[in-house]
C-alpha cells in the first residue's frame, strides 16, 4: 500500500511514528511510506512535535524513523509543500493519503485533486483548541463513495486562508495555539481509520468523525455486540 502524508506538524508527527510502528512491527501489510512537508523543524515546535534534528520536517523524520526501525521504513522525504505544481508527481492512483495540513487552501486542493483520479483514499485530519474530526474520502473506479472534503465544508470549499507557498515568511511563522493532546487524539482517530480500512471493516456510511476532548466524546457509532 502507498500511504502518503501531507504535513508534519502537530498531527503529521505524531501520526507518522504511529503508522510506522504498526507497519514494521504490528501488521502483515506493507506501507510504503512518503512525507512531505516544506516546514522546518523549530525551537518553537517542541511543545507538540518530537524531532531529531532542526531541519526540513520531512528530512528530519524520515532520518529517524529509517534508523529507528530498519532502512527504507519511510521510502522518501519531500522538502516542498504540495501544491498545484507538483501534486500530480506525488498523489497517484490507489495511494492512502493522509492530509495533516493547518490550512483549508492545502485541502481544497487535495480534495479536487482527488476528485479527477479513478482510486483513491483521503483521511483528512483537522482540529482547534479541544475538539477536531477526521474525514475519510474515498473513490472507487471514479465514483465517490464517501463525500469530498468539501461537500459539507463550505470553509473548505471557499477557503479563507492562503495556501503556504502564497503565503510571507511572516505569515508562516504565526499559528493559533493548539493542545498537544487534541493533536494526538486527531492522530489516534486517523490511525482507527487506517486500520478498519485495512481489515476492510471501515463504515463508509459514517465518513466523518468527531471529537471533543471536554466532553470526552466522539460521534463514532456504537458497535452492536
Amino acid at each position: 500500500m502507498n500511504i502518503k502524508i501531507i504535513g508534519l506538524g502537530g498531527i503529521g508527527s505524531i501520526l507518522v511514528d504511529k503508522i510506522t510502528k504498526f507497519s514494521t512491527l504490528g501488521s502483515n501489510s506493507h506501507f510504503d511510506i512518503v512525507l512531505i512537508d516544506g516546514d522546518k523543524y523549530e525551537e518553537k515546535n517542541k511543545v507538540r512535535q518530537d524531532f531529531i534534528y532542526f531541519d526540513n520536517k520531512a528530512k528530519s523524520k524520515t532520518d529517524e524513523l529509517n534508523s529507528k526501525y530498519r532502512p527504507g521504513t519511510i521510502s522518501k522525504a519531500v522538502n516542498e509543500y504540495i501544491s498545484s505544481e507538483n501534486i500530480q508527481q506525488y498523489i497517484k492512483e490507489d495511494d492512502m493519503v493522509f492530509v495533516c495540513v493547518d490550512n483549508h487552501a492545502s485541502r481544497k486542493l487535495i480534495s479536487d485533486y482527488a476528485s479527477t483520479l479513478s482510486n483513491i483514499t483521503i483521511i483528512s485530519g483537522g482540529n482547534d483548541w479541544i475538539d477536531g474530526n477526521v474525514q475519510v474520502f474515498i473513490r472507487e473506479n471514479g465514483i465517490n463513495v464517501t463525500p469530498s472534503l468539501t461537500a459539507f465544508h463550505p470553509e473548505i470549499e471557499n477557503p479563507p486562508d492562503k495556501h503556504p507557498d502564497d503565503m510571507s515568511c511572516e505569515e508562516l511563522s504565526k499559528s493559533d495555539p493548539q493542545l498537544y493532546f487534541t493533536n494526538l487524539s486527531v492522530a489516534t482517530i486517523m490511525c482507527w481509520v487506517l486500520y478498519a480500512l485495512t481489515e476492510n471493516k471501515f463504515d463508509k456510511t459514517h465518513p466523518e468523525i468527531y471529537f471533543d476532548l471536554e466532553k470526552m466524546a466522539t460521534n463514532a457509532p456504537l458497535r452492536v455486540v
